[in-house]
């Protein structure tokens, strides 16, 4: 057997600041100690947070009780209290209250569930499924008070019959076997968290398994933006009090995770960043294939201050090398979209950056980096870098756990692999089911030392505000660029789709 070394560092957990300038490095943990962080951009949200609810009778009255719940402790797994926290009360955390308004509730009727459970062509279902929703939230915009957040209770009709489509021939609702659900979550779950299986379900089988994915969220997402209400779209089960085994989340970290969601979308500022350069703008470049366009690829930027906040900015066209089926930007395109970036970062903090980190998923061309830099040739300092996952795999040479999460290995000239999730010395155990995918770096064009750009990137990847998981696979920058970028190709062309990355989660 061949043995190799490699050069190997380790990065320290970046903290996160929460109230009074607190520091922590578990955001759980930094809540309950601290609260959230009040910022000067930021409103201060004082007394409660106004929510309004779209559902069917029965989906409505689980979101009120869920609510309920929220408002008062929650227990977590006695066996893990670290790893799986109680959840204190939405007040004991934030300082606030979640308050639904009546006025604020719009009801789905039986009618108008049926009407569209009835409709046989898929594509059209789901249409009819989203212009419903969007009927609802327009009534709400009209409200007095408005609500800052609106929870959309999917119906259990809506989900069988609009969230997945059978590949193939199809007629009516799709009804999955409990195997192929379990399947389904199993592999959503891995999707999520960034593991892979030790043994590949093969290919076909999951071409067997795995519906077509419904862009009804996606539709919901891009109507709700362009009427500037923030949502948060759940189904039934996320009410319920889910049983009890190893592989579902605990009633807590749901309570964490749906909360913490709705105190940003409220406009909250749960933590931000504690070391990170002020003047950074963090860039994600990423692309998606425009559904509405058939076979056309679009580009897409998430934008971050070095606070965390989140901007979103739609790019224009692709292109794709014939031989090397890579996605790229022209020149033009390139200036065009750095030049829009710096312009809403501007807008936000009133300022240009005094540097910029460009995160990419994929290597950049001459004329891409061209295009950037003459779009950003009056900001003092850049950084290119590519962020790549090709599957490469270190693990320990003793014990069961994988590598701990900070290290670095160098296995190649300007190549590098981060382990962004893996063993947490914090919680002394590896949170996962399966061997984690660590990140791969393997082009940098800048001058900042490699080892403040890895740090930076540990640190964003604990920016996800979606939830109040200790961190994430990816830098926020790229997490979800694939789903922003789906959401916007629901924009019409003629709408500038709105910047802040709240209506986006």
């Amino acid at each position: 057997m061949l043995h190799s070394e490699f050069e190997s560092t380790f990065i320290d957990e970046p903290f996160l600041t929460f109230g009074e300038g607190k520091k922590y490095i578990d955001p759980k943990m930094g809540l309950l100690a601290y609260g959230p962080c009040l910022y000067k951009n930021r409103r201060a949200i004082s007394s409660s947070i106004h929510l309004g609810i779209i559902g069917s009778k029965e989906t409505i009255a689980l979101a009120k009780q869920w609510i309920g719940r929220c408002q008062s402790k929650i227990l977590g797994k006695e066996e893990d209290s670290l790893l799986f926290q109680p959840f204190p009360g939405f007040t004991r955390i934030f300082g606030c209250e979640l308050q639904v308004l009546n006025e604020c509730v719009e009801v789905l009727t039986k009618a108008e569930i049926t009407q569209i459970v009835n409709i046989r062509n898929f594509r059209q279902r789901v249409r009819n499924a989203a212009r419903l929703f969007k009927e609802k939230l327009s009534n709400l915009r009209m409200r007095e008070p408005r609500p800052h957040v609106v929870i959309c209770a999917l119906p259990q009709e809506i989900i069988d019959s609009c969230g997945t489509k059978r590949r193939g021939y199809f007629r009516g609702p799709v009804k999955l076997t409990k195997r192929e659900k379990q399947i389904l979550e199993m592999l959503e779950e891995y999707r999520r968290i960034g593991q892979t299986t030790l043994f590949p379900v093969p290919e076909q089988e999951i071409l067997d398994i795995i519906p077509e994915a419904s862009d009804l969220r996606r539709i919901i997402k891009a109507e709700a933006m362009n009427l500037g209400m923030a949502t948060q779209l759940a189904k039934p089960r996320t009410f319920k009090t889910a049983p009890r085994g190893p592989s579902l989340q605990d009633d807590a970290t749901r309570a964490w995770n749906f909360c913490v969601a709705l105190y940003y979308k409220a406009e909250g500022y749960p933590w931000k960043l504690a070391d990170m350069k002020q003047g950074t703008c963090y860039v994600g470049i990423s692309f998606y294939r425009d559904p509405q366009r058939r076979n056309v690829k679009a580009s897409v930027a998430q934008v971050f201050t070095h606070t965390g906040e989140g901007l979103v900015l739609k790019g224009g066209r692709a292109l794709v090398d014939r031989s090397t089926r890579s996605t790229y930007l022209s020149e033009k395109v390139a200036f065009h979209l750095m030049n829009d970036v710096l312009e809403v970062y501007k807008k936000q903090m009133r300022q240009l950056p005094t540097r910029l980190v460009v995160h990419k998923s994929s290597r950049f061309r001459p004329e891409e980096l061209s295009g950037f830099k003459e779009a950003a040739k009056d900001i003092e300092m850049m950084d290119f870098m590519t962020i790549l996952n090709r599957g490469i795999k270190f693990m320990r040479k003793e014990g069961i756990y994988p590598p701990v999460r900070g290290t670095v290995v160098k296995i190649g000239e300007g190549d590098y692999i981060l382990h962004t999730k893996g063993w947490i010395p914090y919680f002394e155990t590896y949170p996962g089911l399966r061997v984690p995918t660590p990140l791969e770096i393997v082009e940098h064009h800048g001058d900042t030392p490699l080892s403040i750009l890895f740090e930076e990137i540990f640190a964003l990847t604990k920016m996800n505000w979606n939830s109040a998981d200790f961190c994430i696979r990816e830098p926020i920058t790229l997490a979800y660029s694939r789903e922003v970028g789906k959401i916007l190709a629901y924009v019409p062309e003629e709408v500038i789709p709105r910047p802040e990355y709240l209506y986006y989660m």
